[in-house]
């Protein structure tokens, strides 16, 4: 699926990036990594545009970041055509007054590129008036010879046809609406809600299947790809569909244990990008130690000194210190790496061990 936006994510503590269309997991990892307390919804702003670019002027920044995805995950579908149209729809909308227009009407808009015409050569008035005066709209250019026929005023023909019809000129061309909009955002379930797998694969042949495989039933040993997974930086990595099966197990299995969001992390700090080591460190997280709080420097350099220093002493010192610096110092001279989710650096037993771990090589 082709990416529409870059958003960036915040909250009253925190902030991350995500890439639209987002897959369920990506969306719920997001919203994870805000920390959102009770009752608050996260605030959005588009920081890079892939495609559809000339809709985004026209984005209603007061909607959710549901809307915005759904809208994201049918734009994404569409074709160059069906984007041309969709961005008329939108610019109709516009100029009959509705600024910006709502999101619930941008994503039946989405929906609707099939109750439009789109005239591809017609990019202004007077080339919209040709193809018109061309194609029978025009009673008076019937019957002329083709010195008459040059002759009309294209721009004038085109121009009232437009206003009449209520038509739009789009990067795609000229779009008209002949038909009332799909109403589809009120079908739409946008809330939040946990995927019933742990890994969503793709096989060859295009077609998905939900991992891990309910027990007893055989597993296919074929090439397959990761869509979408509860560790959501394994996506798109691709593996034999047994062992993507046998990672959705440990995967459900760290999720009860409470021990996903430290896996996460530990797979961002290590910079895994192979699901056979994805498996393997899901067995070798007490080779790490996960401390949910900093994510910042600031933050370890702070947490820190609150453990070797009493509370008064503290205070007469954090004015004078450039936290940000001391903070990176600490977390280099650990071994660690600042996540996402955190803080993870190795376990005490294995900074002292003599061998190298990939902590290490960070």
């Amino acid at each position: 699926m082709r990416k529409i936006f870059e958003v960036e994510l915040a909250s009253e503590d925190r902030c991350t990036e995500l890439t639209l269309p987002a897959a369920p997991y990506a969306l719920l990892d997001a919203l994870e990594k805000l920390e959102l307390k009770e009752g608050e919804v996260p605030q959005w702003a588009v920081i890079q545009t892939y495609s559809c670019d000339k809709l985004y002027p026209y984005l209603d920044q007061d909607g959710t970041l549901s809307e915005l995805n759904a809208l994201c995950q049918q734009l994404a579908l569409l074709d160059g055509q069906q984007t041309a149209i969709v961005e008329g729809l939108v610019k109709i909308e516009f100029e009959r007054g509705s600024r910006p227009v709502p999101m619930p009407r941008l994503i039946d808009m989405a929906y609707s590129a099939d109750c439009c015409h789109i005239v591809e050569e017609a990019a202004n008035d007077d080339t919209l008036g040709r193809f018109c005066a061309k194609n029978g709209f025009v009673s008076d250019a019937d019957g002329l010879t083709d010195q008459q026929f040059e002759l009309l005023d294209f721009a004038k023909i085109g121009r009232e046809f437009r206003q009449n019809e209520g038509g739009a000129f789009t990067s795609g061309g000229y779009v008209q609406r002949h038909d009332e909009l799909k109403q589809v955002y009120k079908t739409l379930d946008l809330t939040q809600k946990k995927p019933d797998y742990a890994i969503l694969a793709e096989l060859s042949d295009g077609s998905r299947v939900k991992l891990p495989t309910p027990l007893g039933n055989t597993v296919v040993e074929e090439p397959a790809r990761c869509v979408d997974c509860a560790a959501p930086a394994l996506t798109g990595l691709t593996a034999m569909r047994s062992t993507l099966d046998m990672l959705a197990f440990r995967l459900a299995e760290l999720e009860t244990d409470g021990d996903l969001t430290k896996y996460k992390a530990v797979l961002e700090a290590t910079s895994c990008d192979d699901i056979s080591r994805a498996l393997a460190l899901a067995d070798e997280l007490d080779r790490y130690s996960f401390d949910p709080e900093p994510r910042e420097p600031d933050e370890v350099a702070s947490g820190h000194l609150k453990e070797l220093l009493p509370e008064e002493d503290l205070a007469a010192l954090l004015p004078n210190v450039n936290l940000y610096q001391y903070g990176q110092a600490v977390v280099e001279q650990s071994g660690g790496k600042l996540t996402g989710y955190g803080y993870v650096r190795p376990a005490v037993e294995q900074a002292l061990a003599p061998q190298t771990n990939e902590m290490e090589m960070l």
